[in-house]
């Protein structure tokens, strides 16, 4: 797969779909927010992906890898809804950030091995939607499907993403051959925007986890 640059619909697999989603929990602790060091500065009540995308913050699951009864300040923990229906609804906070921002605590400090105190996802997810990840290729009649992603290609400022990816070319809603040292690249928050369809297989035994998504159209480049 050689070809020039060209925009595609791309369809992450629930890994690299849960690397996208690990870049927008950087960019909502409120830390990054207060230094202004995030794309989503001055974005809560607003559209910061599609109506498909429903994100929570969840310390509260049974048994999942980022769970905890309390905080690393000692608040409460407590189910924090992040995105609904593609607006985003709240920071993650700890007291420091909450008090800099003049907003209140969202029981998501965390404390470092060295003491220090910094607001953190727990259990990051993006619900699932009930199409199955088989029906959702099916519907694609020409694209990418995006198995693993290299570099680090993303500024968290400006949102702009860029990686180089691999996977396989879908053809006539099928896979196709492997694809391998290509670039793909949209700004994160056009990216999260342009989710046309969200799978059902959400796998729940990581602390960030997304079902499979397809993105209508970014640019591939290889």
């Amino acid at each position: 797969f050689r070809s020039p640059a060209q925009e595609l619909p791309v369809v992450f697999d629930k890994d690299a779909a849960r690397s996208i989603l690990g870049l927008f929990g950087g960019c909502i602790l409120g830390g990054a927010i207060w230094r202004k060091s995030s794309y989503l500065v001055d974005r809560v009540g607003t559209p910061v992906a599609s109506e498909l995308v429903d994100i929570v913050d969840d310390p509260l699951l049974p048994r999942a890898p980022g769970s905890r009864a309390f905080d690393g300040e000692g608040l409460l923990s407590r189910h924090n809804v992040i995105v609904e229906g593609g607006v985003l609804q709240t920071y993650l906070m700890d007291t420091y950030s909450a008090r800099k921002l003049g907003l209140s605590s969202t029981g998501s400090a965390s404390r470092s091995p060295a003491g220090g105190i910094s607001s953190s996802t727990t259990n990051l997810i993006l619900k699932a939607n009930t199409q199955s990840r088989d029906q959702l290729i099916a519907e694609t009649k020409h694209g990418f499907y995006v198995t693993g992603m290299m570099g680090f290609g993303f500024n968290a400022v400006t949102g702009d993403f860029s990686r180089g990816a691999s996977g396989f070319l879908i053809q006539d809603g099928e896979l196709s051959h492997p694809v391998s040292e290509v670039t793909i690249s949209l700004n994160l928050d056009q990216l999260l925007q342009r989710i046309d369809a969200v799978a059902d297989d959400l796998d729940r035994r990581t602390a960030i986890a997304s079902p499979t998504f397809r993105v209508s159209s970014m640019t591939l480049a290889g």
